[in-house]
């Protein structure tokens, strides 16, 4: 006997599903609008990229120092800087500088006249720029010094002998060499 038992299924549904189960499966995990943003997101961040790779800004060097006492036939007054060692190639005459006057808020401009060759130690430079009280303290490590011309303003000469925190503008860095990490990757 060979009879065949009718199939409960249909011949073009069988059919139908057999291709359905050959063709490939797309997996759907986003949403086309969520693609859209992310594809916005994506062309944001390297706009921003490329703008933080393009801006400058300044670059500075920070010391502290002293503003010395004018000789009788001195009409300028001078701050005597002492900056970190590592810092001392960054550093050159014509220089811009801004100091701070102590805790008082009060800011001087000035140039850097002469970056010294040597390194000068703190006791030598107790004794050489006649330190003392608060401002010996001025100098706790080896360092180099900078001279800084100031800036003559009427009121001057009041803050000869004064403590000051100067900034010496020594050219530009690209924001990026700002983020921790890029600053010894990227050139300046």
């Amino acid at each position: 006997m060979s009879s065949s038992e009718p199939s409960i299924f249909r011949e073009q549904a069988l059919k139908n599903y057999l291709q359905r189960r050959d063709r490939g499966i797309l997996l759907r995990l986003i949403s086309p609008p969520a693609f859209a943003c992310l594809w916005i997101l994506l062309v944001f961040a390297l706009v921003m990229g490329m703008l933080a790779w393009l801006v400058r800004v300044p670059a500075s060097v920070s010391g502290q120092g002293l503003i010395t006492e004018p000789g009788k036939d001195a009409q300028q007054l001078t701050a005597v800087v002492f900056v970190p060692l590592n810092q001392r190639t960054r550093l050159h005459s014509g220089d811009p500088a801004t100091l701070q006057l102590g805790s008082s808020g009060i800011t001087l401009r000035g140039t850097v006249q002469q970056v010294e060759s040597g390194i000068i130690g703190p006791d030598e430079a107790r004794t050489r720029f006649h330190l003392q009280g608060p401002l010996a303290q001025v100098i706790l490590t080896p360092s180099v010094a900078v001279m800084v011309q100031i800036e003559p303003t009427p009121t001057a000469h009041t803050y000869a002998g004064s403590y000051c925190m100067t900034s010496v503008q020594t050219g530009t860095q690209s924001v990026l060499s700002l983020v921790p990490g890029l600053d010894h990757i990227l050139p300046s």
